[in-house]
Parts: structure tokens; sequence; C-alpha cells
């Protein structure tokens, strides 16, 4: 997985409380994992 230049960012407001998961805070990866799992992240649930 390529470095994310926003990680440090991203960490200030990730919602995500799965912090061992190797996409944490790599919201780009994140997403494209849950879509192709047909699921949704916790930053895009209500």
């Amino acid at each position: 997985m390529a470095d994310c230049p926003n990680k440090e960012k991203n960490a200030q407001v990730c919602t995500c409380t799965y912090t061992s998961c190797p996409r944490h805070t790599v919201c780009c990866e994140c997403i494209r994992y849950h879509r192709e799992n047909g699921g949704l992240p916790a930053c895009l649930k209500k």
C-alpha cells in the first residue's frame, strides 16, 4: 500500500475504531476495500 500524504490529517478526523487495519487513515484505500466488499466504512455511516 502506498504512503498517503494525508494520513496525519485524516487521523485527526477518522471515526474508524479498527486501528489495526492497514487501511486505517488511508481513506482512498479504505473506501475502495469496503466498496469492493459491498459495505461502507464507518466514516460514511450515520
